[in-house]
């Protein structure tokens, strides 16, 4: 019998104790009675993640964190490595395990938040980390434009109370009066230019009277002649539309016609086409004709020097010659004289 008791106390003492190592490695994160899809990553630091920390997703725990060790590359970084208890749960290529605080009291835990891969992470992979700025770092980052904006609104008091005590000093201090002076003296100024000018306008007054009084009887008499300057305006839009109606490119092209007509006249009188052409440009009559010339006035001087070569008057049956008189010989040089400007008119 007391075999039996003492049987009886040892089996209900080993179950005791494999209930509570059951227990205790299943508050750190091992299940026994489970299986699930083991993940690894990478940390450079785990901000208080520890053993049994929940793994989420969309806030939703789907496992926990199994182990946090060193990691074997000796480059300082922490291996964590968690399961997951759900076999729906399907992971992308690209999803990343990022350490969050999961309550108000700042306990940690593992987010996985889904890639956009085309493929599913396997059991055993391990997958891209990250950790969020917690509570203190966030508020050190809204110090810090705090703190610079701060120092530099120090640093302008700092030059304001420079600058104060450089005019309260002694070397300063002795400049004021100089300065005081100064604007005693513009001020001075100021009021003998005020003055000078209320002079000017008293003595100008009538001037200014007579130049607003042409101005008021300018806009009057703009504003009677209203109707004219209408009709005048009238006028002229009357005449733009008139030439603007005229056939001005039938006139251009019968100028243009006319311009190349007297361009081909140009041409053949150049070539020496035709009468004047070839007065133009035949040398050899444009000598004859001076020659001729010549001739005709020699012939000329000496009809006018020796005219009884020429012109012998008779009277009485022709017996009795005589000579001309010189008003006769000038008739005929002027009779002679207007025939040749005929021709050359001709």
């Amino acid at each position: 019998m007391e075999r039996g008791k003492e049987l009886k106390i040892g089996i209900l003492v080993l179950v005791g104790a494999g209930i509570l190592i059951l227990g205790v490695n299943y508050l750190k994160g091992f299940n026994p009675l489970g299986r699930g899809t083991e993940f690894h990553a990478i940390y450079n630091r785990v901000d208080g993640l520890a053993v049994s920390n929940p793994v989420i997703v969309n806030g939703f725990k789907v496992g926990q964190v199994s182990s946090i060790e060193f990691d074997a590359s000796g480059t300082g970084g922490l291996h964590v490595t968690f399961l997951i208890d759900q076999p729906k749960l399907q992971l992308t290529q690209g999803t990343v395990a990022r350490i969050v605080s999961n309550d108000l009291f700042g306990t940690k835990a593992i987010d996985l938040i889904a890639g956009r891969g085309a493929g599913l992470v396997q059991s055993g992979d391990t997958l891209f980390s990250d950790i969020e700025m917690g509570i203190a770092e966030s508020v050190k980052q809204e110090l810090i434009p705090l703190r610079q904006r701060t120092d530099q609104l120090i640093a302008g008091v700092d030059e304001i109370l420079l600058n104060l005590q450089t005019v309260f000093q002694d070397s300063a201090t002795q400049g004021l009066p100089k300065a005081f002076e100064s604007i005693q003296r513009t001020m001075e100024n100021l009021e003998s230019t005020s003055k000078t000018l209320d002079l000017t306008v008293a003595e100008n007054r009538s001037a200014l009277k007579g130049i607003v009084d042409n101005m008021e009887s300018l806009t009057g008499f703009v504003n009677s002649q209203q109707g004219a300057l209408s009709n005048a305006l009238g006028n002229f839009s009357q005449i733009s539309d008139s030439l603007a109606n005229l056939q001005l490119a039938t006139t251009l092209r019968r100028a243009d016609q006319s311009v190349a007509e007297l361009n081909r006249l140009l041409s053949g009188l150049n070539a020496g086409e035709g009468s004047l052409g070839k007065l133009l440009k035949s040398d050899s009559l444009h000598d004859g004709l001076m020659s001729t010339n010549k001739e005709m006035q020699f012939l000329i001087n000496d009809l006018y020097l020796n005219p009884q070569r020429y012109v012998r008057v008779s009277v009485f049956g022709g017996r009795e010659k005589r000579n001309m008189s010189k008003k006769e010989l000038e008739r005929l040089q002027r009779l002679i004289d207007a025939e040749l400007d005929e021709r050359d008119a001709q």
